[in-house]
């Protein structure tokens, strides 16, 4: 399930409005329109997604390097062919 956040419309009004907060729904699920603690008017936010990649990230995995750099690091393997700009 899809989790969603949430902020009083208007201001804080208890411990679990007063900033954003979060709640596990479905996704065809209404938006929720008061606090459940103290029933103040919020709105549900747009939130950045989570996002994850099986393959790293890490500057240590997969690389190709342009010749020049590959020479100055002494590697001999994993050459990006060189490219022409017009």
């Amino acid at each position: 399930m899809p989790i969603y956040e949430y902020k009083a419309v208007d201001g804080a009004h208890c411990r679990l409005c007063k900033g954003r907060f979060e709640v596990r729904q479905g996704i065809n699920d209404e938006p929720l329109k008061s606090c459940p603690e103290c029933g103040a008017e919020i709105r549900r936010l747009f939130s950045r997604p989570f996002l994850w990649r099986k393959e790293s990230l890490s500057h240590e995995g997969p690389f190709n390097y342009m010749e020049d750099e590959a020479d100055e690091l002494g590697l001999e393997e994993d050459l990006a062919e060189d490219e022409v700009w017009e």
